[in-house]
């Protein structure tokens, strides 16, 4: 296992990571997107839309995971990075799916990953890529909390509060308080 100094952001959808994420980049800091986001968008520019995207939920979890796998690999361990998602959310998705994730467990122990901030859900503001339903919802984000929790993170839950607040209550945890 490498440890990193990579902070992860998750949360169930709708629950304003890529907000703070955003905010954080203008400060200088580097982020990572998520990954699944990247690719549907990729796929409806190519003209498919969602429901094939997601026919094969197998396929399109396991996309994802080779994904992020490749992207870790290429990240500096030693730069305070910011990742919106990390492979352990695969294990949820995989539950939530119906999927064994076995197979994701153990590609969650590459990396240490140094915070693990799990975001309070706001409300829901369906989109383009969006296709989780608030039950959906409310059990990933159960999920996310306790396999985070099942791989030795201490998860830190980031509450609902403006913006502002939010960035000033994760910038506290991080590992320097220097911009790159």
């Amino acid at each position: 296992m490498i440890n990193t100094n990579w902070i992860v952001f998750t949360g169930a959808p709708c629950s304003g990571k890529t907000t703070v994420l955003d905010r954080l980049k203008k400060q200088g800091y580097h982020y990572v997107p998520e990954v699944a986001r990247i690719y549907i968008e990729s796929e409806l520019a190519k003209g498919r839309d969602l429901k094939a995207i997601r026919e094969n939920e197998g396929e399109f979890q396991r996309g994802l995971i080779l994904a992020k796998a490749e992207i870790e690999e290429k990240l500096d361990p030693q730069e305070t990075i910011f990742l919106d998602r990390a492979m352990p959310d695969s294990i949820s998705y995989y539950k939530l799916a119906g999927l064994n994730p076995s197979e994701v467990f153990e590609l969650s122990n590459r990396y240490r990953y140094h915070q693990v901030f799990i975001f309070d859900r706001l409300p829901i503001e369906f989109d383009h890529a969006r296709t989780e339903n608030d039950s959906e919802r409310e059990l990933l984000d159960s999920y996310l909390y306790s396999d985070y929790k099942l791989l030795g993170y201490q998860v830190i839950r980031v509450p609902i509060m403006p913006i502002e607040d939010r960035l000033n209550f994760v910038t506290q945890y991080l590992p320097n308080q220097n911009a790159v």
